[in-house]
């Protein structure tokens, strides 16, 4: 096994938005960029503004997602796109600004406070780590890094010796970074945002004068008319560093051309463990009903008597069903009086480390429920189940899973009604208006969006959850209560996510969707 295996297993979190062609958004997770310690100054009511904003969005963007892959595992970050987009609603006018924050849910006019109750949404997930410490540990990663591929190449030329020196050396390094983590923050959560402007175009002031101090956004010069290739596989590095490897070529061959005018590019990084994590011996293969009459079997987590776990159950209205705290003696705990019928769901929130953190599950009670489930979903119903949620112990059972997912979000945002940024404005007059972005005279120099691309990862296991996110958006320059019972015992309720479900993972302070997926089957 490499160093890089032993390091603390974790939930990570990175994404990449691209616009790509004229003009690219990236947001990337990295530790390396953090934002600045001050933005623009947030009202309470800007936080509040912009977490209703990315929460209304991220069950949009997931409603027609799920309705666009039907019966799929799936896997998103609504809060990278979600940033992504607002940092570049900022360069549009006139209609194309008006169709950008509807969909965004933004209140007309209310842009300008967005953007530093985004910033203070980032600044508040991300816990304070020395910049010294962030520096050392950037170093370490890269001599890690460089550890791994030298026993690799060690190990292919059968140079077995160097090669389990190489690996010693790469252990100590791995120790070192994890003995940094524990002394540092219950986790960590960076991040980083940059452009990249084709260096004969100039930016509109003004455009900067917003992201800088609220995205903590840096610009680079590349040279994407003669170089465009190189300035892919550029891009396409930072990436992969900003997301520890997960996120590998974001930008695929030729999606980078010589019309290519900016990227604008977001991170975020976040690594953390279980508060309690699962004892692996526990982990046993189980049923898993993909339907009402076919299960498969697969690896569930499991954890008896697990105390101060967040627990609640509702029926099909949404409304809260009364789990009791006692029951008559003779019941057994999967009685099914004691849980809501088959058009109900359950609902668990397992914290990570440091409290801030949480993934979120929600279960339908019936094998065919996801369906239903997702579509009575709204923002306001799922901050309502979660507030009701209740510190219960629980005996529990989650799969161990790993989600790979890629979309392409050009039509699915168009079908939310963001319609115009994605017109080419040298074909229709009626094109894209992005004239607040880049600086120029010249109408064939004008911006549209060519295509969107959203890729994640995430993996579930035993410690913690790894994940990572990378989203692409490509332009191009214009071309009840309990009965009085004599004999009662405590109730302990069973929650087991055996059946197809959605997860998401949230900032519990500012309700910020960070993630968000569902997982229908091991052979999805």
């Amino acid at each position: 096994m490499h160093p890089a295996a032993h390091l603390r297993s974790s939930l990570t979190i990175s994404h990449v938005l691209f616009f790509v062609v004229g003009l690219t958004v990236t947001a990337i997770v990295g530790a390396e960029q953090p934002l600045p310690e001050q933005g623009s100054t947030a009202a309470p009511g800007d936080v509040l503004a912009a977490s209703q904003a990315n929460g209304r969005f991220a069950i949009d963007l997931y409603h027609r997602l799920a309705e666009e892959e039907s019966g799929k595992n799936m896997f998103l970050s609504p809060f990278s796109v979600s940033l992504a987009l607002t940092m570049t609603a900022e360069g549009a006018v006139d209609q194309t600004l008006d169709q950008m924050t509807d969909v965004l849910h933004i209140t007309k006019g209310d842009l300008a406070r967005i953007h530093p109750g985004q910033h203070a949404l980032q600044r508040s997930a991300i816990p304070q780590v020395p910049p010294e410490v962030v520096k050392r540990l950037t170093t370490l990663r890269a001599q890690l890094k460089g550890a791994n591929y030298r026993t690799k190449a060690f190990e292919i030329v059968q140079q077995f010796r160097e090669a389990e020196a190489s690996s010693e050396t790469g252990q100590k390094l791995a120790d070192e970074i994890n003995a940094l983590l524990k002394r540092t923050s219950a986790y960590e959560l960076q991040i980083a945002n940059a452009l990249w402007l084709e260096k004969t175009y100039s930016i509109q002031p003004s455009f900067l004068t917003v992201l800088k101090p609220n995205y903590g956004a840096v610009l680079f010069p590349v040279d994407f008319k003669q170089r465009a290739e190189p300035v892919r596989l550029q891009i396409n590095q930072w990436v992969a560093q900003q997301t520890n490897d997960r996120i590998q070529d974001l930008l695929a061959p030729r999606s980078i051309t010589d019309q290519t005018t900016l990227v604008i590019t977001n991170a975020v990084y976040f690594k953390g463990d279980w508060a309690q994590p699962f004892e692996p011996s526990q982990t046993r293969p189980e049923s898993f009903q993909v339907s009402n009459d076919q299960s498969i079997k697969l690896s569930m987590m499991r954890q008896w008597n697990r105390d101060s776990v967040s627990y609640g159950a509702f029926v099909a209205n949404g409304d809260l069903f009364p789990t009791p705290r006692e029951v008559r003696i003779d019941l057994k705990d999967d009685d099914s009086s004691l849980y809501p019928d088959k058009d109900g769901h359950t609902m668990l929130s397992l914290g990570y480390q440091g409290g801030k953190i949480q993934m979120v599950f929600l279960v339908p009670q019936s094998a065919t429920g996801l369906a239903d489930l997702e579509t009575s979903l709204t923002y306001e119903k799922l901050k309502r189940w979660i507030d009701q949620l209740e510190s219960r112990t629980v005996d529990l059972s989650i799969p161990k899973y790993k989600l790979e997912s890629t979309h392409h979000l050009t039509k699915t945002l168009q079908s939310l009604g963001m319609v115009r940024a994605f017109v080419d404005p040298g074909q229709d007059p009626h094109g894209a208006q992005f004239d607040k972005l880049v600086a120029t005279a010249r109408p064939e120099d004008r911006l549209y969006i060519s295509d969107v691309l959203h890729k994640t990862f995430v993996e579930v296991s035993e410690i913690g959850t790894e994940a990572a996110a990378a989203t692409a958006v490509l332009t191009k320059s214009a071309a009840e209560p309990r009965p009085d019972l004599p004999k009662t015992r405590p109730f302990n309720p069973i929650f087991k996510a055996n059946k197809p479900f959605v997860f998401l993972i949230r900032d519990r302070e500012t309700a910020n969707i960070l993630f968000m997926g569902r997982y229908v089957s091991p052979k999805s």
